[in-house]
């Protein structure tokens, strides 16, 4: 099972609008999402959170959290789990095997190549990070989250929208200001919010590259999975915020 083919990848990267025949393929191989598609190949039959495990294991990465902490994630209605990008992807899996530790029917709103992972496809709500909110693919997104917490799923979410990166003016890696559209969200619904932290960030040369082309940080993410062999991701798990605890969450 190939996740990201060489068409994908090209229009994902829009290396396809170069017409350079063969990059694409050199790419992959550099970029080690050839070893994705053999990693996700491996992990075969197995589905949700079963097949994250075996992901990770396969990656040769360790979960490292306060198990107390599970007492935040509310064992019954909508919520929404809001976390940091650090690493633009296993950080992803991380979170859907956490929160159906306890909420079995949890989802997580990812972007269309995740989605693509049919071993986890009914776990997710695709939106597509490439195109413009007004894409007809994030609207529809968009409006099935709203529709699944209203009906009492819990949904996962990546609100900046993009891994973190190395900032400038701030002279630290941090995730982009939050996506307005979560905020609406939130305030829509009117679900509790469960805050979570993942510790970490990725690698020197991801963050200089990220510098140079928003393209090349997101053709790097694939590589970044495969330096964490033997890392721990640590994560803490907030105490849940309802809405009408937040001081203002009018216009947001």
């Amino acid at each position: 099972m190939k996740v990201i083919t060489k068409e994908e990848f090209a229009k994902a990267t829009k290396i396809d609008k170069l017409k350079m025949p063969g990059l694409a393929a050199f790419l992959m191989e550099i970029m080690k999402i050839n070893d994705v598609n053999k990693l996700f190949a491996q992990a075969q039959p197995k589905q949700g959170p079963d097949f994250v495990d075996a992901i990770l294991e396969g990656m040769g990465v360790e979960i490292e959290f306060d198990q107390n902490e599970l007492r935040h994630i509310p064992t019954t209605g909508g919520f929404v789990a809001i976390a940091n990008h650090p690493y633009g992807g296993v950080e992803g899996m991380v979170l859907l095997k956490i929160l159906c530790m306890v909420r079995p029917d949890a989802k997580l709103m990812a972007n269309f190549l995740l989605k693509k992972i049919p071993n986890l496809s009914d776990y997710f709500i695709a939106v597509n990070p490439f195109e413009n909110i007004e894409h007809s693919s994030s609207i529809s997104g968009l409006k099935n989250t709203l529709e699944l917490l209203r009906n009492g799923t819990p949904i996962g979410i990546f609100p900046a929208g993009e891994v973190s990166t190395y900032k400038i003016e701030n002279q630290e890696v941090t995730d982009r200001q939050w996506h307005p559209v979560v905020g609406k969200i939130i305030a829509k619904a009117k679900v509790p919010v469960v805050p979570i932290y993942f510790h970490g960030n990725n690698g020197l040369l991801f963050n200089l590259l990220s510098l140079i082309h928003p393209s090349i940080r997101t053709a790097m993410l694939p590589a970044e999975l495969f330096n964490k062999k033997g890392h721990k991701i640590k994560l803490r798990i907030g105490k849940p915020i309802n809405l009408n605890e937040v001081p203002y969450a009018g216009n947001t």
